[in-house]
This record gives C-alpha cells, structure tokens and sequence, in this order.
C-alpha cells in the first residue's frame, strides 16, 4: 500500500494544502492482518476486492478426436487425482474408457450419465455426430498454483472459498504479480468488490471463518 508522507511545508513564498480523502474499506478497530501473495496473470482488480486462492488441482479438457463430435462437461477433480494426462477413448458409442497417467484403468463413462470417481468428475455430452469406437479426450490435470484470483463461487480450483481482500489496485495483464492482501480485518461491505456469483450476506459467512468481517455504516478510519 503507497503511504504519502506530508509533514511541515518548506519555507517558500506560498501556501499548499493537501486534503485526504479515505474510501472507507476499513471498518472498525479490529486488527488488519496482511500478507503478500502471488496474484494471478490476465486480470485487473480494484483495491477491497475479494479473492481467493487456487488451492486445489486444476483440470481441463480436451475437444474431441476422430469422429464424434460431443463435449466434455461438469468437469472437476477428486481426492485422488494425478497430475498428467488422462485419456478417455470410445470403446462404444456411448462408452468411454478411462485412463489415468500411469496407464491404469480408472473407470468406465457413460455418454450423457454423470461420472463421479476419486481422481476425476465429469460428464460426456453426445454431439449432433455420433461417437464411435475409437474417439478420445485427453484431461490435462494440473498442480495447484496457490496464486490468488476472484472468488468465485462455482470455481472448482479452491478459489470457491474467498480468504482475503486485496490492499491495491493490482494489473496482471502482463502477467503475476506480488501484492498485498489482508487475511483478517473489519471491512465496509458497500467498498468492497465481489463476483456476481457471490451476495453479500453468504460472503460474510463464508469470510467470517476467516476472520474477516464484512460490516455495514461503519465509517472506516482512511486506512
């Protein structure tokens, strides 16, 4: 956070006032913890916004190889997921097999039927092309980056649980960037800054666990 220092003016042949204006994040006299962490690349978030850390393994998929032309959905990872390359290939129309990174068998799909496992969960959607024997996805899951974005409440990466409010304006637009965020204060919940996936009031439940409280017509102290 950039602290701007004024102290007595210099002697000189005119007179400068300079008048602080607060935004007022701040609420009440609790205790402000803070933190500096890595946040992530291609975003640019306003100081009081609400993060959260990508705790979790990751996965994406594939399109479609060969002749079908369905898509993978409702895609998540399980306790037990690998980092590596899954393959999903058609043993059927409306079968798939699994296959972890090692090469192992880790279950069998279902077109249109939800599958749930202890390394990966997802559901394959029939195309306007039928699949046929042969067909693959690949998932690709990766390691969690720990690095902190926007909370939002449907991610699946950890970031679903918002831990901390950033100190700054931060642009990462080229790339991470180290920034401060506070990990336990008081905060005016009309200055902060929120996904739409999130109301207000499940914030402050969801934050308070974190000692973070969100507080309503409390004039902050301009910090």
């Amino acid at each position: 956070m950039t602290v701007n220092e004024y102290g007595q003016n210099a002697w000189q042949p005119y007179a400068r006032q300079d008048t602080f204006i607060p935004d007022q994040l701040i609420a009440g006299n609790l205790q402000l913890v803070t933190k500096t962490v890595v946040i992530g690349a291609g975003h640019v978030y306003k100081r009081g916004t609400v993060l959260g850390r990508a705790s979790l393994k990751s996965a994406i998929a594939s399109a479609a190889t060969g002749t079908g032309n369905g898509t993978i959905g409702k895609l998540s990872v399980g306790s037990a997921a690998e980092t590596g390359v899954y393959t999903l290939k058609a043993t059927a129309a409306d079968k798939f097999t699994l296959t972890d990174p090692t090469g192992d068998a880790a279950g069998t799909v279902t077109v249109g039927e939800p599958f749930s496992g202890n390394q990966l969960n997802l559901t394959i959607t029939a195309g306007a092309t039928a699949f046929v024997a042969g067909d693959s996805f690949t998932v690709t899951v990766s390691a969690a980056s720990n690095e902190y974005t926007l909370s939002v409440r449907t991610a699946v990466d950890g970031t679903q649980t918002p831990t901390a409010i950033l100190v700054d304006d931060v642009d990462t637009t080229e790339g991470a960037v180290s920034a401060g965020v506070y990990l336990m204060g008081g905060f005016n919940q009309n200055r902060i800054t929120f996904d739409d996936s999130w109301t207000v009031e499940d914030l402050a439940d969801a934050l308070r666990d974190k000692s973070i409280f969100l507080q309503d017509s409390i004039t902050g102290p301009g910090v």
